[in-house]
């Protein structure tokens, strides 16, 4: 079978939905499917094209048996900037549906969406060879740039809706990452049928609790008597990481208390300048760490932080969840009660969760769990199994078998979610 994957992101991007899309290119690739992706530069979570890439308009790669096709767009200086986002997105979606004219036949075209503008290429492209596309739904557009501030109510804002739902209508399936999304669709007017649940996955293999790990705390100056609080991945406007900061000036004469952020990301610069600022030395930045260090990473924490806007709800689990809790330890997440979020953690029973922007909470609940060493290694066991037992790579990757087999005509059509997936809505 001939499939056509429409991404922003692919790999060597670590974070965010890249290593999903390229995981399933690369598995379907190993099955014996013709995998072509077409694709930007990679350029995410740092906002700037990679060493390597640059100075480039189309680059043609073969990545584990994958074709992948690169094409330029609008790196935006500030993503939260709208017309500098609009660029990013519009550029993007016109040059993918250029090369893609250049793809001579497929069966169907993959499309991961956001951005909603890209999911028209995915559409134009698969009138133009009377094949049938799909879309993986990572997010609400419009409602994550509300949320983020990106966009205000008004003439934008309708038109984002009115593409999304064009593109939902028109797709042979819409792929949601769980339960309630579909529920959400649904109450927008969108065909059950077509909807399909299928999760991402954790990372179970690469990401593992490790009983004494020390070479991470030690190569970053953290002795073994620090409490060390840990937040991972992007650096963005949903993640409001000025809380984190705010919490560390409230607990700046703690010296036994460490807070760490590890990433990238458009906020990034301003955390840091925050940082100096208030001459705060109980907060540290890292970038990003190398693959093979993440299970000795995450295992050095004695909490992970998981922290949004108080205006983010989400209706998907976000990937940094599900890796939190492969890495086997208590999860803290200072986000809305009402976001998917919310509702694994409790339904994990790995962590607990406090309201958004409020340090003060923050701090307490995080000198609760330095008292309560019993409660956080039963809060790491938790989500440990539960993401092993619903959301490992293997469990994952079939459903993508069994999805993409009817269009191969080995499978029956409809959108009809698997044992699997229903159980870990």
């Amino acid at each position: 079978m001939r499939i056509l994957v429409l991404g922003t992101n692919y790999a060597p991007e670590k974070t965010a939905i890249a290593p999903f899309t390229t995981g399933m290119c690369e598995h379907l690739a190993g099955k014996g499917h013709d995998v072509t992706v077409v694709t930007a530069f990679p350029y995410f979570p740092e906002w700037k094209v990679q060493e390597g890439y640059r100075g480039h308009l189309y680059k043609a790669e073969l990545i584990k048996n994958v074709r992948v096709r690169r094409v330029w767009h609008f790196v935006p200086n500030r993503a939260s900037n709208l017309f500098q986002r609009l660029a990013h997105d519009l550029s993007f979606t016109f040059n993918a549906f250029l090369a893609g004219l250049f793809i001579r036949d497929f069966d169907v075209v993959y499309c991961s969406f956001p951005p909603p503008t890209l999911a028209l290429t995915a559409y134009a492209l698969a009138k133009l060879h009377g094949k049938p596309y799909v879309i993986k739904l990572a997010d609400l557009a419009s409602d994550a740039a509300l949320a983020t501030g990106i966009l205000k109510e008004g003439l934008v804002v309708r038109l984002a809706r009115a593409i999304e739902a064009f593109a939902y209508r028109n797709a042979d399936v819409v792929v949601c990452l769980c339960g309630p999304f579909i529920e959400k669709l649904v109450s927008r007017g969108i065909e059950r049928q077509k909807l399909q649940l299928i999760p991402d996955w954790g990372d179970t293999q690469g990401v593992y609790p490790i009983t004494e790990a020390t070479a991470f705390r030690n190569a970053n100056g953290i002795s073994r008597d620090q409490f060390l609080v840990m937040h991972t991945g992007n650096m963005g406007k949903k993640q409001d990481l000025m809380n984190l900061v705010r919490a560390a000036e409230l607990s700046r004469n703690m010296t036994d208390l460490v807070w760490l952020l590890v990433g990238q990301g458009e906020e990034r610069p301003a955390i840091e300048e925050a940082i100096h600022q208030r001459q705060l030395k109980n907060i540290r930045m890292l970038p990003l760490q190398p693959a093979d260090a993440l299970a000795e990473m995450y295992s050095a924490a004695d909490v992970l932080v998981l922290n949004q806007r108080a205006a983010v709800v989400d209706a998907v689990i976000p990937s940094k969840l599900l890796t939190y809790m492969a890495a086997g330890r208590p999860v803290l997440a200072a986000v809305s009660d009402q976001s998917e979020t919310a509702r694994y953690i409790e339904r994990a029973q790995c962590g607990l969760i406090v309201h958004p922007e409020e340090p003060e909470a923050l701090v307490s609940t995080v000198l609760a769990l330095r008292n309560a060493l019993a409660l956080r290694e039963k809060f790491g066991a938790n989500g440990r199994a539960y993401v092993q037992q619903h959301f490992t790579k293997e469990k994952v990757l079939r459903e993508y078998d069994l999805f993409f087999n009817r269009y191969a005509g080995q499978g029956p059509p409809g959108a009809d979610a698997s044992e699997n997936a229903v159980a870990a809505s």
